[in-house]
């Protein structure tokens, strides 16, 4: 008997082992899904104020010129980063608090 109930543990183990990546991916649209516009507007706004405060700090020599080429490498790879995929989830977030509706690009 105590075969048979290890047996089952292991089997359940299992299947929630197989079935937790799918189950993942399905929330969080395994990151496939292209940038709608809000999702653009919200990502280039972002990134624009993060443009001005390094344009600020800059300005009032708060960074040494190899840390503002350091940020500035970073914004730009962010920047395209978001342009190819949105905000990622907290892209969702962001679009369930300010009440859009509809599938955004999901499947389904």
């Amino acid at each position: 008997m105590k075969k048979k109930h290890w047996l089952l543990v292991g089997l359940v183990i299992l299947v929630v082992a197989i079935a937790a990546p799918t189950a993942f991916g399905a929330i969080t649209g395994g990151g496939q899904k292209a940038p709608d516009q809000h999702s653009q507007q919200s990502s280039d706004q972002m990134l624009d104020q993060h443009q001005q405060w390094l344009d600020q700090a800059q300005k009032e020599d708060r960074l040494t010129p190899e840390q503002a080429r350091t940020w500035q490498e970073h914004f730009n790879e962010m920047r395209e980063f978001h342009s190819k995929s949105g905000l990622g989830p907290m892209d969702d977030m962001m679009n369930m608090m300010s009440g859009s509706s509809g599938n955004h690009g999901h499947g389904g």
